[in-house]
């Protein structure tokens, strides 16, 4: 299974697809990373860290859909962090050709939501389909983060999205130090809103289920 965390510029895509690798690692599945943003952030990440408790591989390549699918074993979640598709649109479309899933990243803001419009992030996913094995495009998911104390304008945002047939989590991610400045500390994500986000993710059949020795 392959994970993209996606979004027209800064959403937040590198702190989601590190918090999620580590929920997911730690729930007990098979994950490896990849890199797949030319700016290096999650692999510098993975470095400042000491190294995560999983691989992460360097993949920003228009051939992704041909280099990765071969390196992911049976069971194994590859989760990827993708560079912005405004300026790398070739390599967003590579992992879109092979995700299973991808979850668009953005913040509950005018700025963001009209970066999606505006690309439109909506053609780009749906413009996949033909290259894609079963004629579809990947299942997409908006996930909010940075969503601060605006509880209204964050319900506001989510309203708007799904009005516009998004699939919208009801999960979201606040603007935290914990996960803000999380690049120079180490990462436990049981109990975090990605934690949160896994479980509602395995309730919507987002995720496989596996058997889990405590």
């Amino acid at each position: 299974m392959i994970i993209a965390h996606i979004s027209p510029r800064t959403g937040g895509k590198t702190t989601s697809a590190g918090w999620q690798a580590h929920a997911l690692h730690e729930r007990g599945y098979d994950v490896q990373a990849f890199e797949a943003d030319y700016s290096g952030q999650f692999a510098e990440w993975d470095a400042r860290a000491g190294g995560f408790p999983f691989p992460v591989q360097q993949q920003a390549s228009p051939m992704f859909h041909k280099n990765v699918p071969p390196t992911l074993l049976i069971g194994q979640i590859g989760v990827v962090d993708c560079g912005h598709a405004e300026d790398h649109r070739a390599i967003v479309q590579s992992v879109l050709r092979v995700a299973d899933l991808a979850i668009l990243n953005a913040a509950p803001t005018t700025a963001d939501i009209d970066r999606i419009e505006r690309l439109p992030m909506r053609a780009l996913i749906d413009g996949i389909a033909t290259l894609r094995p079963d004629d579809t495009p990947p299942p997409t998911w908006v996930l909010l983060n940075r969503t601060g104390n605006g509880v209204k304008a964050t319900k506001q945002y989510k309203d708007y999205l799904r009005d516009n047939g998004w699939n919208v989590f009801t999960t979201t991610i606040p603007q935290t130090q914990l996960y803000a400045q999380s690049v120079l500390l180490p990462v436990t994500a049981r109990g975090s809103a990605y934690d949160e986000l896994t479980t509602e993710m395995l309730s919507r059949g987002l995720l496989p289920q596996i058997e889990v020795t405590l």
